[in-house]
């Protein structure tokens, strides 16, 4: 029997049910609540505590930016703040590890982990479902953890200067990614599901050791920005022409030999950098980029120039160095908003430059 305000409940009766039902349904709540001080004890905020004491990270403070903006640095030690905190910067402190511990903060929506030495990322990370900003920066992983693609909230991802050389088969599966940065690593390969990336507006991945793009690369439709520099490219996909908007395109020192004609699809492209590769020609649809601004070709094989450069009518810099051309196409003299021109000594120009050098900048290499 149970005895409860003054009533005597037998066990099997229907009353001790309904008793029971009540019971558990007031324990459930206070899990949905605050499930970290019901599912876990304490003892896993003081591990932490106890972590950031033995690798000195500051008590929380923050540092004045300037405009009247502060940032967030260090970790405080009061356990309603921990778990209220939705911003935690724990960059520069020469971190080796990363307790698991830290992946209960579920209300975290950004994470700097930027400039430490860590090895690893605990495979946790995937219950920090609220995080929108992930800085892992300049540390020593060589991998991800696969958990790290369940993040569907997250839209920026910082790996720059790691020795990553692999990312996860399912990275695609971060459907509101937005920015994500892969510079200086030692990616061989882009898994192709990285072009489901469908929001993705920034990809650099140079200085990586890359010899291909993936074929389905011009699905990442709203990409403004593909920095590829310091690979090993030998060739681009010909889809690389449906990134219709797509700004800048760094493709200096790669292999490449040639351009898509496709290329001369990216009407918005205002930065083409296609310095020290081998190529020999570049397509006549370049004339076509009427948005263009900075055209480096400089450090190739070139013996020739596209038709109709004329119609590049906001072209500002445009650099021909190191090339094999012996003379400069009359209509680039046209072009009034052509600032600087960079050329071999040895190039021939028509009188047609006369003026264009009374305005402009024309250096001899």
């Amino acid at each position: 029997m149970t005895s409860r305000a003054g009533l005597i409940i037998k066990n099997d009766s229907p009353y001790m049910e309904l008793f029971k039902s009540k019971t558990l349904i007031s324990y459930t709540q206070k899990i949905l609540e605050n499930p970290i001080d019901i599912l876990l004890d304490d003892s896993w905020i003081t591990r932490i505590f106890d972590w950031a004491d033995e690798n000195k990270v500051d008590e929380l403070h923050y540092i004045n930016k300037g405009f009247n903006s502060k940032y967030p640095r260090g970790l405080p030690r009061n356990k309603k703040e921990l778990l209220e905190l939705e911003e935690l910067n724990l960059s520069k402190y020469n971190l080796t590890y990363l307790p698991r511990e830290i992946c209960n903060l579920t209300k975290l929506k950004k994470l700097h982990l930027y400039k430490n030495r860590l090895r690893f990322i605990p495979k946790e990370i995937n219950n920090l479902q609220n995080l929108v900003e992930l800085s892992l920066s300049k540390n020593n992983l060589s991998r991800l953890p696969d958990e790290i693609c369940e993040l569907e909230n997250l839209e920026v991802l910082a790996l720059f200067e790691n020795s990553i050389a692999s990312l996860p088969t399912k990275i695609g599966d971060l459907k509101n990614l937005v920015k994500l940065n892969l510079l200086g690593n030692e990616l061989r390969i882009l898994p192709s599901s990285i072009c489901n990336l469908e929001k993705l507006d920034s990809l650099s991945v140079f200085n990586n050791n890359l010899e291909y793009l993936p074929n389905d690369i011009g699905n990442l439709k709203n990409l403004t920005e593909l920095l590829v520099n310091h690979n090993y490219l030998v060739e681009l996909p010909q889809s690389v022409g449906n990134l219709e908007k797509l700004r800048v395109l760094w493709l200096y020192e790669n292999r490449l030999e040639e351009l898509p004609s496709s290329i001369g699809n990216l009407k918005e492209l205002t930065d083409l950098w296609i310095y020290g590769n081998y190529l020999k020609t570049i397509p006549n649809e370049v004339s076509s980029l009427s948005n263009l601004k900075e055209l480096w070709l400089s450090n190739n094989c070139l013996i020739a120039l596209p038709d109709n450069l004329d119609k590049l009518i906001n072209l500002k810099e445009f650099n021909l160095s190191n090339n094999k051309i012996s003379h400069l196409p009359c209509e680039l003299a046209s072009l009034k908003d052509l600032t600087w021109l960079e050329v071999d000594k040895g190039v021939s120009l028509s009188n047609n430059f006369d003026e264009f050098i009374q305005k402009s900048v024309l250096s001899f290499n």
